[in-house]
């Protein structure tokens, strides 16, 4: 659950995916309001559909699994979405994502 403290103010949701050959790609965005409560519902929901259709206009900002790794250490609360069974490849629209190493 979000709590409305978070809705206002914003919450960091991490997008985790892997391409057809298995590198790992990951995205960040704070999501503030009822774009922050649509992505909750899709991560709940397990709306994968919605995801690859929606994903490329709200997770904009790649990040290095370095960096991903250092914002899990800060402790912040944050929502990790991490599907199995979407690619990287399925997004429609997708921005070029900065692989794990930070190496494409």
């Amino acid at each position: 659950m979000i709590s409305a403290d978070e809705l206002s103010n914003g919450i960091p949701f991490i997008l985790q995916l892997r391409n057809s050959a298995g590198v790992a790609f990951q995205w960040m965005e704070t999501l503030r309001g009822e774009v922050a409560r649509h992505w909750y519902n899709i991560y709940q929901s397990s709306d994968w559909e919605s995801l690859r259709a929606e994903a490329a206009g709200v997770f904009r900002f790649s990040v290095t699994g370095e960096q991903m790794q250092a914002f899990f250490k800060s402790n912040v609360r944050c929502i990790s979405i991490q599907p199995m069974q979407v690619k990287v490849e399925e997004l429609q629209n997708v921005p070029q994502p900065a692989p794990v190493g930070g190496k494409p």
